[in-house]
C-alpha cells in the first residue's frame, strides 16, 4: 500500500508545480483543472487512510485477532488500491488536456 501512495506523493508535487506555472501564464488553466486535481490529491488522502487502516488490520491479524472487522479492512483497502486509486493517471492526463476545449466555446451555442 505504501508504494503507490510514495509514487503518487511525488507525482502530485511535479503536477502542483505544472500546473502552478501554467496558471501563471493563463489562470483559466487552473480553472480548467481544479476538479481533477482536487480529485488526484483526494485519492492521495483516502489511499493514505486506507494504508493506515490496512497497517491496523495486518497487525491485528497477525497477532491472532480473527474478528472479521480486520479482514473486511483488509479487503476493502485491496479494493481500493485496485479499482479506485488507479483512477489518479486518467485524472492527471484530463488535467493536462488544458483550457482551450473549454473556454473555446461560441457564446451563441452556450
Amino acid at each position: 500500500f505504501i508504494n503507490p501512495l510514495a509514487v503518487l506523493g511525488e507525482q502530485i508535487t511535479k503536477f502542483t508545480m505544472e500546473l502552478g506555472f501554467k496558471g501563471l501564464q493563463n489562470a483559466d488553466e487552473v480553472g480548467a483543472a481544479a476538479v481533477d486535481y482536487l480529485r488526484v490529491a483526494g485519492h492521495l488522502v483516502f489511499g493514505y487512510f486506507w494504508a493506515r487502516m490496512a497497517q491496523v488490520a495486518l497487525r491485528e491479524i497477525a497477532a491472532g485477532n480473527t474478528d472479521p472487522f480486520y479482514v473486511a479492512k483488509l479487503q476493502t483497502a485491496r479494493f481500493y488500491f485496485a479499482k479506485l486509486f488507479p483512477e489518479t493517471a486518467t485524472l492527471m492526463r484530463t488535467a493536462r488536456a488544458g483550457s482551450k476545449v473549454l473556454m473555446d466555446t461560441d457564446a451563441a451555442l452556450a
